[in-house]
């Protein structure tokens, strides 16, 4: 009997110490009403059923809807929710993926959050004591994405879609008090040792947390094992309802874009015996930095090259996109060997989860775009708030390597430049651990010796992002974007140089993917002369969707003709030449040693990008697509400028099709040596 007490007690102990959190996803039958004279505010629609309104699912435009593909005003939606009698004592709070752009919520006809101008930032809103316990309760969401002043990016000043509506998915979030607010957790890679030091807060939703403990374990999570490497029950410092715990680890696997090491943190809250909450999130230990004008990842130097993809692109999901839709792009992104990436906006979670697993580093930006933008307090007090929103929600993700603030904006301007300043001292302030920048398309201005000298914006941030279009949009001759990177470097020597866009854009420039083709082999083969830059960024991954005037269409398919891919994810010929000149390897020669016996030789790639390769894989096959049924040849570590000799067993003398794949399983390079 003794032994059965025991035993149940133990279990009991077990039990209320699981804890509660649930993920509740309300993406299903919604009701929606397109509100084309803006009746919905005077008509209170927010205390009523929605008038004409029809089902939808969400994430959900209208503006991929053939009547209401040009409606940019309000949209609404509705949706009925049970909530149980027992949920009076929980915390219930209501999180939106994104609402493009403004937007205000309602439950059962009470506004409970209003939010100005931010439409792709994660939002949450807290229903404690607002809703009804054991009844139906209503939400509704008003949906505005007009080209109003009062948001960013300014009115009409950016060039992707301008999709309204809930463009990303919506969920409960249910759990005991008191409940989480935000996890920050910092990792710290010792590169001398491959140690580990950590930090992580918690933030709580109300006061009175402070006799609380926690739970911690660390479990590395996308990696061969999956070992606890730590776990412990702490009690935690405070600052204010900020709890606070530090620990050290003395072997971590670092990680790298070609070995993108995770770890997931558990946290779970102990109000006594009892678990009242539980968070958890996936971290990478990795250090970047820079020195004297080089970077550095986990200590070596590296070059770094990539792709942008502007999303929303697909005319048949826009901004809305299905998770797989967006796998689909970032796939498509590690297609072309990108391992470095901005996004003038912010993402979702699914995208910047897969570039913590499949190794692209970030650069991730509030949408500030445009010269029209102006410096006003309410803008400045928007642009603050967006940039306070993404370093919380997005603190976490070891793939984001640094804050944007903004992209083309007026940089010489006296005021614009004191906003930008002002961005970037509280991004800095709100992350120290991250680098910050500006990217500018007007750097030149002389040199820093010059009386005249006056620094542009974009030397404002830890380095240089430029974007570069010479024999395109810039009116000079393409002879001359080498002297023009020149002036910049010795305008400004001291910072790491990145150019962060360069492409060509059609229709506005002719030619078509052969001229495309061309921009894209003479601009590298300028970058790759130029031992100061760092790297560089090519735009666009795809044809993309845009309400800027100028292009061909009027409707859902107006469209930059920009991408080494169509709107839909179709590869044109400049897909695979961007992959060439972005791969770490150099393949250049296949020669036949004997029958069915070859020799490959390789050199590490001394321009863009540049780093030492290492667990990648060579195979020879007789199609592209059949590369996996063959041999495999362990490439042995190469470094930048190194040749290699690789000895292949060869049934196609010399006429098959070299196939490169780095650890993470994408093709870096694929080439044939037909006579």
């Amino acid at each position: 009997m003794k032994y059965l007490l025991t035993l149940f007690f133990c279990v009991f102990l077990s039990l209320a110490s699981q804890a509660q959190r649930d993920t509740i996803a309300l993406n299903t039958d919604w009701q929606f009403a397109v509100d084309l004279k803006a009746e919905g505010m005077p008509q209170q629609w927010f205390t009523k059923a929605l008038p004409n309104a029809r089902k939808v699912q969400i994430p959900h435009t209208w503006n991929v809807e053939k009547d209401t593909e040009n409606h940019y005003g309000w949209g609404w939606y509705q949706k009925s929710l049970s909530v149980p009698a027992s949920w009076k004592n929980k915390n219930v709070v209501l999180q939106f993926g994104a609402i493009n752009h403004t937007s205000h919520v309602y439950v059962n006809g009470k506004k409970v959050m209003e939010n100005i101008g931010d439409g792709f930032n994660k939002l949450f809103v807290n229903l404690n004591g607002k809703l009804e316990y054991g009844k139906e309760n209503i939400i509704t969401v008003a949906s505005n994405n007009d080209y109003g002043k009062n948001k960013a990016p300014y009115t009409n000043s950016f060039d992707w879609p301008n999709d309204g509506g809930l463009i990303r998915t919506v969920a409960l979030l249910v759990s005991d008090k008191p409940a989480i607010s935000y996890i920050n957790v910092l990792p710290t890679l010792q590169v001398k040792d491959n140690s580990g030091k950590m930090q992580v807060k918690l933030g709580f939703e109300e006061p009175g947390a402070k006799n609380l403990k926690l739970r911690i374990s660390i479990i590395e999570e996308n990696q061969p094992t999956k070992k606890v490497v730590h776990t412990a029950t702490v009690t935690p410092t405070w600052n204010k309802n900020e709890a606070h715990y530090n620990l050290s680890l003395p072997k971590v696997n670092p990680w790298h874009f070609d070995f993108p090491n995770l770890y997931r943190v558990e946290v779970t809250v102990l109000n006594g015996r009892k678990a009242v909450d539980k968070v958890t999130t996936d971290v990478g230990f990795r250090e970047i930095r820079f020195e004297n004008g080089k970077t550095y990842l986990n200590g070596e130097h590296i070059k770094m090259m990539g792709v942008e993809w502007t999303a929303g692109s697909n005319p048949d999901y826009g901004l809305a996109e299905p998770k797989s839709e967006i796998i689909k792009h970032a796939r498509m992104m590690k297609d072309v060997n990108a391992i470095f990436s901005r996004q003038h906006f912010q993402q979702s979670d699914e995208f910047y989860d897969f570039c913590n697993r499949n190794g692209i580093i970030l650069q991730e930006e509030i949408p500030l775009w445009g010269p029209e933008t102006p410096s006003n307090e309410t803008i400045k007090s928007i642009a603050t708030l967006q940039l306070e929103r993404m370093v919380r929600n997005h603190y976490n993700h070891p793939s984001i390597f640094a804050w944007g603030v903004g992209n083309e904006l007026d940089g010489r301007n006296a005021n614009m430049k004191a906003m930008i300043q002002g961005l970037l001292d509280k991004a800095r302030a709100l992350d120290p651990s991250r680098h910050v920048t500006y990217v500018s398309n007007t750097l030149k201005n002389g040199f820093n010796t010059s009386p005249n000298f006056v620094p542009d914006a974009g030397s404002l941030g830890d380095y240089l992002m430029m974007n570069e279009y010479g024999g395109s949009w810039w009116d000079i001759p393409v002879g001359t974007i080498h002297q023009y990177l020149d002036s910049i470097h010795m305008s400004y020597p001291d910072k790491p140089f990145f150019i962060s866009e360069f492409g060509l854009c059609g229709p506005n420039f002719k030619g078509g993917d052969e001229r495309r083709i061309e921009d894209l082999i003479y601009h590298m083969a300028v970058y790759e002369t130029k031992p100061y830059i760092e790297g560089a960024i090519y735009f666009d991954l795809t044809d993309y969707r845009t309400h800027y005037p100028g292009t061909s269409e009027k409707n859902k398919f107006r469209r930059r003709v920009h991408g080494v891919y169509d709107m839909y994810g179709k590869p044109k010929p400049s897909m695979k030449v961007l992959r060439e000149v972005s791969s770490p390897l150099e393949v250049q020669q296949v020669n036949v040693r004997g029958k069915g016996k070859s020799s490959v030789l390789i050199y590490g790639s001394k321009g863009l990008p540049q780093h030492t390769v290492k667990g990648y894989k060579l195979y020879i096959s007789d199609k592209t697509d059949n590369y996996a049924t063959t041999k495999a040849y362990d490439l042995p570590e190469i470094k930048p400028g190194q040749r290699v000799t690789i000895e292949v067993e060869d049934p196609f003398d010399g006429k098959g099709i070299v196939t490169v794949v780095r650890p993470t399983g994408f093709i870096t390079s694929q080439k044939s040596f037909l006579e």
